[in-house]
C-alpha cells in the first residue's frame, strides 16, 4: 500500500538527505499508482512503460525543489497529468494511433480490463466500463484514471484536486461531468451490444467501422434519448463506483522499477541531477538482481501488485531467506444446511440476523429472524436467504436489504451469499458472490457489505452462528 502521509514526508526528507532505503521505499510506494493512471489515461498504449519512467525520473530529479515534502503524492500526480497529457499531443500530431478497436483488445493490458487485473473474471458489465472509457476525451480518461485511484483508497479527493490544480468543489464538478459522460458512453455500450439490435439504431451506425468518436457519440446520444427500447438497455446497470470498488492495481513490470532505480541514487537526487535513461537490460537488469538482495520482501511485493487472472505474478525474493513454514491448515467451513435457519451474531451473543423497514439489522427477537436458506440465485455452490414472504435479503449500495427477486442478474448476484469459515470455530462468513473479497457484517446493529481489511475485529463482526429455526 502506498505509504500514508506521514510516512510520505519522512521518506520524501530522508530520500533527498541520501537514505538509499528511503529512496528505494519512495519509488516503490508510488509506482504503482503512477503506472496505473498512465496505463488508463493511455489506454494501454505500448508507450506507457517510457511515459512511466519519464514521470519517475522527472519526480526525482525536481525532488530537491519541492516545497512541502506532505505534498508529494499529488505533486508526483501533477507530473505524471502533464507527461500523459504531452504524450497525447504528441501522438495526435504524428498521428500514430492505428490500433483499432478489436487490435487494442489484444495489446498487452489494454484499456481498463488491464487495468484492474480483477481476483476473478471481470463482469460483463466491468467489461463494458472498460469499452466505455473509450468514448471519453483524452482529459476526461485522465480524470477517470484518477477517480478510480481516489475509489480505491490510492489519492483522497483533496489530494485529486491537488494534482489537477482546482478546487475540491471544483474537482468535484469535474467529476461529476466526467461521470455523466462515462453513464452516457455505458449507454451506447449498452444499446450497441443488445441482441436484437433496435431498427433504428441498426440504421444509425450504418456505415460506423466501430471506432469511438466525439461525433458518433453525440449522433447515437440522440438516438438514445429519443428511443425508449435502447434506453431500456441501461436501466440495470450499476452505478460506475461500485463496479471500480474493490479492484486493485497491475502488477508494475520489474523491468520498469529496475529501469527507473537503475537511473537513480541517492547522491543524484543530493545533487538534483540526472543520469540518461538507460533501457531495462543491462544496467538496469544488474540494477533488478542488486535489488533482490536490497530491497525488503514487503517492499518487493508493493512494487510486483496484485494477482493476475489465473496467475500470480513473480516477484524477487532477497537471498538467504528462511523458508517459509507450511501454511496452517485452512479452518473447517461448517455447512449451512437448506432449509429454516437462524444467523446468531458470534461477537454478539443473543443477536440475530432480522429485517426491520426493510433493512437487515441485528435484534434479539428471535422468532423474526427465521429464513429459508436456498441454493444461491447465481451460484447453486452457495446461499440465498429467503424470507416467510418470499423476498430475498441482497446488498443494494452496500446496506443489507429485503427485496422480491426481480430476475435480473444484478438482483441474484447481490442476494447470493457463499460461505466461508468464520473467525471463531463452528461460525461462518457470508462473501458477496458478485463481489469478492466482501463479506456480510454488522457495525453496530447494521448489517452491511464492506470490504475486508483481514483485521480481527473485521473478521468477528463478519462471523455468525448457524442456530435452529426457533419454533412457533
Amino acid at each position: 500500500m502506498p505509504a500514508t502521509r506521514t510516512d510520505g514526508t519522512t521518506l520524501v526528507r530522508a530520500a533527498r538527505a541520501g537514505d538509499r532505503d528511503a529512496l528505494e521505499e519512495l519509488v516503490a510506494a508510488h509506482l504503482p499508482m503512477v503506472y496505473a493512471l498512465t496505463a488508463q489515461a493511455l489506454d494501454g498504449h505500448p508507450d506507457v512503460d517510457d511515459v512511466v519512467q519519464d514521470v519517475m525520473v522527472r519526480a526525482l530529479r525536481q525532488l530537491p525543489s519541492l516545497r512541502s515534502p506532505e505534498s508529494f503524492r499529488p505533486w508526483l500526480t501533477a507530473i505524471a497529468l502533464r507527461q500523459i497529457s504531452t504524450h497525447q499531443l504528441r501522438m495526435r500530431q504524428a498521428a500514430q494511433r492505428t490500433a483499432a478497436v478489436e487490435e487494442a483488445e489484444r495489446l498487452p493490458g489494454a484499456g481498463f480490463e488491464g487495468l484492474t487485473h480483477l481476483r476473478l473474471e471481470l463482469s460483463d458489465q466491468r467489461r463494458q466500463v472498460r469499452q466505455a472509457a473509450r468514448w471519453l476525451d483524452a482529459g476526461d480518461r485522465a480524470l477517470l484514471a484518477l477517480w478510480w485511484l481516489e475509489v480505491a483508497g490510492r489519492l483522497s479527493r483533496s489530494e485529486l484536486a491537488e494534482a489537477l490544480g482546482v478546487t475540491v468543489s471544483h474537482a468535484g464538478v469535474r467529476i461529476q461531468r466526467m461521470r455523466g459522460q462515462l453513464d452516457l458512453a455505458r449507454g451506447i455500450e449498452a444499446a450497441v451490444g443488445a441482441r436484437p439490435v433496435c431498427p433504428g439504431l441498426a440504421g444509425e451506425t450504418a456505415g460506423w467501422d466501430g471506432t469511438p468518436g466525439p461525433l458518433w457519440r453525440k449522433r447515437l446520444a440522440r438516438h438514445l434519448q429519443s428511443c425508449r427500447s435502447c434506453r431500456r438497455e441501461a436501466e440495470d446497470l450499476l452505478p460506475a463506483d461500485r463496479l471500480l470498488a474493490g479492484l486493485v492495481l497491475i502488477p508494475v513490470p520489474a523491468t520498469v522499477t529496475a529501469a527507473v532505480l537503475a537511473n537513480w541514487t541517492p547522491e543524484n537526487v543530493v545533487a538534483g541531477l540526472a543520469r540518461p535513461a538507460v533501457s531495462a537490460s543491462g544496467a538496469a537488469a544488474d540494477r533488478a538482481r542488486w535489488l533482490g538482495a536490497r530491497i525488503r520482501p514487503a517492499v518487493v511485493a508493493v512494487v510486483a501488485g496484485a494477482l493476475a487472472i489465473g496467475a500470480a505474478v513473480a516477484v524477487l525474493t532477497a537471498p538467504d531467506e528462511p523458508e517459509a513454514t507450511a501454511p496452517a491448515p485452512a479452518p473447517a467451513v461448517p455447512a449451512v444446511p437448506t432449509g429454516p435457519v437462524a444467523l446468531e451474531s458470534a461477537n454478539t451473543a443473543g443477536r440475530y440476523v432480522t429485517v426491520s423497514n426493510g433493512a437487515g439489522v441485528l435484534a434479539t427477537a428471535r422468532d423474526q429472524a427465521t429464513f429459508q436458506a436456498v441454493a444461491g440465485l447465481a451460484d447453486p455452490d452457495c446461499l440465498s436467504l429467503r424470507t416467510a414472504d418470499g423476498r430475498y435479503l441482497r446488498h443494494e449500495s452496500w446496506r443489507l436489504r429485503v427485496h422480491e427477486d426481480v430476475g435480473t442478474n444484478l438482483f441474484h448476484g447481490d442476494a447470493t451469499f457463499c460461505v466461508r469459515a468464520g473467525s471463531i470455530p463452528g461460525s461462518v462468513a457470508l462473501e458477496s458472490s458478485n463481489y469478492p473479497g466482501w463479506f456480510l457484517r454488522h457495525r453496530g446493529n447494521e448489517l452491511w457489505v464492506d470490504q475486508s481489511d483481514d483485521s480481527a475485529a473485521f473478521r468477528a463482526d463478519g462471523s455468525f452462528l448457524i442456530r435452529p429455526a426457533a419454533q412457533r
